[in-house]
């Protein structure tokens, strides 16, 4: 496969670390390495949120929200890169709405609407997933 800054588009792609590099343009017009997360990484990763929010939800809130803050940070760490944010937003949106999903199934009525939702979300501090990295150094020397 022929990887060069002279065939732009996503037609010619390679993942390598969870990561989609493709060649694309900036507002300049210029080509311009981009990233994303892969498909494959960020399915199963939507996956494992849905069944660990599903195991842990009949469980104290306080005892597990915590930890659902340090994976989607760690997410955020690993993935937070410039090109990347529509697949942290992705991420982030899927969580929470997976969130809000079961835990008004935990009785026989909802047990948040969604403004109280939100300030349950501030309550244990879980923020939305922003890119970490403006700038990232490549030394090709």
């Amino acid at each position: 496969m022929r990887f060069s800054r002279f065939q732009v588009g996503r037609k010619r792609h390679f993942v390598f670390l969870g990561f989609e590099f493709y060649w694309g343009t900036d507002s300049n017009g210029k080509a311009r390495l981009r990233r994303r997360t892969a498909a494959k990484k960020q399915k199963a990763t939507l996956s494992e949120y849905y069944q660990w929010i599903k195991a842990k939800r009949s469980l104290k809130l306080r005892d597990w929200l915590p930890q659902l803050k340090r994976k989607l940070v760690g997410f955020r760490n690993y993935f937070g890169l410039p090109d990347n944010s529509r697949s942290l937003a992705g991420v982030y949106d899927y969580a929470l709405h997976t969130l809000y999903k079961w835990l008004n199934r935990r009785s026989g009525r909802r047990s948040y609407n969604w403004s109280n939702f939100k300030k349950m979300l501030e309550y244990f501090t879980i923020e939305s997933t922003k890119v970490s990295k403006r700038y990232i150094l490549v030394d090709w020397y």
